[in-house]
């Protein structure tokens, strides 16, 4: 929600940090209710939670504003570009997205998506050399999840030998220098 300011151009009225406030702050008081109820006690505690700053209005029309783009990001998860937008987006799935029960290891398909692993993620498993060098990467984005699970499994193979076979060439780049390095030492202190 934004203000105008005196030159006809808007300012914000909550700040990305007022935003994670209210967000925690929900998560933290609707702990075990889903969806979780958004009446008048609920938006009066954060209207006290952030120093009476914002009206229960602005708070109300703030929430909406929230869980629509939570919702728009569900759909399409390439619109989540920033942190602040990745901090909003994961606090915003514990409060609106859906609950996972329980697992029910008698029913393989579910136990899967319970598990938290969507269709593909398994996949991913397989190949933990790519997996780790692009989490360490890119270790807020989960873009490159969604995109590797489009490959087909030759080419995640393929890849994932070209890191290990990097690996490989880095420990020998390793050995080699630690041999120089006691090579030098050696020739250094005269032995």
């Amino acid at each position: 929600m934004s203000t105008p300011t005196p030159n006809g151009r808007f300012s914000r009225v909550f700040s990305e940090s007022d935003e994670i406030r209210i967000l925690v702050f929900l998560i933290r008081t609707t702990k075990s209710i889903s969806p979780p109820p958004i009446g008048t006690p609920t938006i009066n505690r954060i209207i006290e939670r952030l120093n009476h700053r914002f009206t229960p209005s602005q708070i109300n029309d703030k929430l909406r504003r929230l869980r629509d783009k939570y919702r728009k990001h569900v759909k399409n998860r390439h619109l989540v570009k920033t942190h602040h937008d990745r901090r909003v987006f994961k606090l915003s799935r514990r409060i609106w997205g859906e609950k996972k029960s329980p697992k029910n290891k008698t029913e393989k398909g579910a136990e899967t998506v319970e598990s938290g692993k969507g269709e593909g993620e398994g996949i991913l498993e397989k190949y933990p050399y790519l997996v780790a060098e692009f989490s360490r990467a890119l270790p807020d984005n989960e873009v490159w999840k969604e995109r590797l699970k489009g490959l087909d499994e030759m080419k995640l193979r393929k890849m994932d030998q070209e890191w290990v076979h990097l690996k490989v060439d880095e420990a020998k780049l390793v050995a080699k220098k630690a041999v120089l390095v006691k090579q030098h030492i050696m020739e250094i202190i005269g032995e």
